[in-house]
C-alpha cells in the first residue's frame, strides 16, 4: 500500500507541477496520496522513519537557499522584515482567535493562520499531528488568493508617472 501512496503522490505532485498549479508539488502529492488513503479498506500510514527522512528533505531544500551572499542582501531589509513577520504574526493569531470565536476554527488553527511557506507549515502541522490536511488547505487557498489578486494589486500600486 505504501507504495502505491508513492506513486499516487509523485504522479499527483508532478501533474500539478505540470499544470503549473501554484505548489503543484507537494499539493499534487497530498490529493495523489489522498485518493489513495481515502480508497483504501484500511488505515494508510507512513513509517516514521520515511516520515523523518521527508522532513529533512524539506528543511535541507530550505536551507542550502542560505548563502553567504543571501545573508549579507539581509542586512537592509532585517528589520523591514522583522517588523512585518511580527505584524503578520500578530494577524494570524487575531485570525485563529476571532475563528475560534465564531466556532470554526481547524484543527491547526493557529499553523493554519501563520505565516509560512505551504510546504514547510504543513510540513510542521504533520510532525507535529495537528490537522495538516486543513494547514495545507488554508495555506493553499491563501497561496492561490494571493496569485491570482497580485496582478491586479500591483496594477492599483503601481506609479503612474513611471
Amino acid at each position: 500500500m505504501l507504495l502505491l501512496v508513492a506513486v499516487a503522490a509523485t504522479a499527483g505532485g508532478l501533474a500539478f507541477q505540470r499544470l503549473q498549479v501554484p505548489g503543484g508539488l507537494i499539493f499534487g502529492a497530498m490529493v495523489g496520496a489522498a485518493l489513495v488513503s481515502a480508497t483504501a479498506r484500511e488505515a494508510v500510514t507512513i513509517p516514521g522513519p520515511v516520515r523523518a527522512a521527508a522532513f529533512l528533505v524539506v528543511g535541507a531544500s530550505i536551507g542550502v537557499g542560505v548563502t553567504r551572499d543571501t545573508v549579507g542582501a539581509l542586512r537592509p531589509i532585517l528589520l523591514p522584515a522583522l517588523l512585518s513577520g511580527a505584524l503578520i504574526i500578530v494577524a494570524g493569531l487575531a485570525i485563529a482567535y476571532l475563528l475560534r470565536v465564531l466556532g470554526m476554527a481547524p484543527p491547526g488553527d493557529v499553523l493554519a493562520t501563520s505565516p509560512g511557506a505551504l510546504s514547510v507549515v504543513s510540513a510542521l502541522a504533520a510532525e507535529q499531528r495537528v490537522g495538516a490536511v486543513e494547514v495545507a488547505v488554508f495555506h493553499l487557498v491563501r497561496v492561490v488568493m494571493v496569485l491570482l489578486s497580485l496582478p491586479a494589486i500591483l496594477h492599483l500600486l503601481s506609479d503612474p508617472a513611471r
